[in-house]
């Protein structure tokens, strides 16, 4: 903790005005964040292919009735890739209201709310510094991945809360009485929300126990986790009768692409080469000159990037680069802290940032999609008129968050089903004899030529018995309606 200089005015000014420029540039990001949320959070119809299936998941939970299935060798052909947190958490809210995604979204968008804010408070509890911990955690909002990811009706944002709240316990009170006993629950929860999340919040906690309280009480915590992780684990495979385990493990082991993992960092490098540069500038420099925060920081930012690097699998999003964009976060807020005494330094590290919170906020690829979704109300809702009034089972890929909202089941996860196949772990045949015979009322199809989803949603002897058997009867948007053909 470093104290403000008090008798030099003329070194206080030049040090509170780039930073008081990058709190403000840091404020209209997070009033930018703001207002996309709020449109988010009052669109009816999905936003992402993700959400249908959790909504599903939501509203069989709150009728009490399983999401992980053991058998898939008949339909419905569905998985629940995530452990079953989330979907708990609204089953009340699904109970209530029914389908819809604004309790999803809405918890995202909180959970995102309080991620920021534990940031800043633990910040606040390694450097005593309150405007380096205000700007931490006000990056968090300027980090593209994060700020998109938020505003959908997924498990992530409420994994890194729950993760993070974990982390703050164990900096706040390391000695603490009740530390490990609540910490564990936290990051076991923040695992419990999303697999991932078993490595960089319970790595830093666990080296920062062992730096400042003992290596006992380190390795309680890492056993605390450990066994109820694994209870909790025996109990849902029990319970599913295998489901949990095929669900969440088997059902994830899809093939890995290096390009895809280059891609989405080169994207990343391009959005925030500034704020990179000084995370890893904290991370090498606050060792060597032993800063305390580093203890637990630099634990966090390598566990974070690490799991960051499982975003070549396919299927993957920039959902896993949350954690990552949380540690640059607090790397950022300490290295503002550590150069506090040095305040032409800090003065260049604050407008340096400025410009590339701005960058990173302008030059988005991800809010121009979100915005592109908003604008698709009228498609959104023709497409569920045509699903409502369908009899008999539909099938779709990016629009099979309408299918939930509809009140309709799920029966076929197209991304899901078709990575299991391409494995050899499903069989496909029984569902491409359900094809053949024409057994669906209506196929939505998503198809933009720039981007070919379909391709990754569906086998090509999926969609060759689907051109052979069914017609196209109408394009809405990027979806094309496909009905069984009259006469075969």
């Amino acid at each position: 903790c470093y104290n403000w200089p008090r008798s030099d005015t003329m070194r206080l000014s030049p040090l509170m005005l780039p930073a008081g420029l990058l709190l403000l540039v840091l404020l209209a990001a997070a009033a930018i964040f703001a207002m996309d949320a709020g449109r988010s959070v009052i669109f009816p119809y999905p936003l992402d292919y993700g959400e249908g299936p959790l909504l599903e998941q939501t509203v069989r939970l709150a009728h009490l009735e399983g999401i992980y299935r053991p058998d898939l060798t008949s339909p419905p052909y569905t998985v629940s890739n995530y452990p079953p947190v989330y979907p708990l958490v609204l089953a009340p809210l699904a109970r209530a209201s029914g389908p819809a995604f604004w309790y999803g979204r809405l918890l995202s968008v909180l959970s995102m709310i309080a991620a920021a804010t534990l940031i800043g408070l633990i910040l606040r509890s390694l450097t005593g510094d309150t405007l380096a911990s205000a700007i931490g955690g006000l990056l968090l909002f300027s980090f593209a991945p994060a700020a998109y990811w938020a505003l959908l009706y997924r498990v992530d944002a409420l994994a890194l809360a729950l993760s993070l709240a974990g982390l703050y316990v164990c900096a706040r009170y390391p000695r603490g009485r009740g530390t490990v006993t609540i910490a564990a629950l936290l990051l076991t929860a923040a695992i419990y929300t999303r697999q991932s999340y078993g490595v960089a919040a319970p790595l830093a906690a666990c080296v920062w126990l062992a730096r400042s309280a003992g290596w006992r009480r380190a390795l309680s915590l890492a056993g605390s986790i450990v066994g109820l992780g694994m209870v909790v684990f025996v109990v849902l495979d029990l319970a599913s009768g295998g489901g949990f385990r095929f669900d969440i493990v088997t059902a994830n082991l899809n093939t890995y692409d290096p390009g895809s993992l280059l891609w989405y960092l080169s994207d990343v490098w391009m959005l925030m080469p500034l704020a990179l540069i000084g995370a890893g500038v904290y991370a090498v420099s606050a060792g060597w000159s032993a800063v305390p925060s580093w203890g637990l920081i630099a634990p966090y930012l390598v566990g974070a990037w690490l799991a960051a690097l499982t975003i070549g699998k396919a299927g993957s999003n920039v959902n896993y680069l949350l954690e990552a964009g949380a540690a640059v976060s607090l790397s950022l807020g300490a290295l503002l802290a550590w150069q506090r005494p040095r305040w032409i330094a800090q003065a260049a590290i604050a407008l340096l940032l400025a410009l590339d919170v701005s960058l990173m906020v302008l030059a988005s690829p991800y809010r121009p999609v979100i915005q592109a979704r908003l604008a698709e109300r009228e498609p959104a809702q023709r497409l569920l008129g045509i699903m409502h009034d369908a009899r008999g089972v539909v099938l779709a890929d990016e629009d099979i968050g309408l299918l939930p909202l509809d009140g309709r089941p799920i029966y076929f996860q197209p991304f899901e089903m078709t990575q299991l196949a391409r494995a050899g772990r499903w069989d496909q045949r029984p569902f491409l004899d359900s094809l053949e015979r024409q057994a669906f009322a209506a196929i939505l199809l998503y198809r933009i030529p720039q981007v070919p989803l379909h391709r990754t949603r569906w086998t090509d002897e999926m969609l060759a018995t689907i051109e052979r058997r069914y017609v196209m009867e109408q394009r809405i948007g990027a979806t094309e309606v496909y009905r069984p053909r009259r006469g075969d």
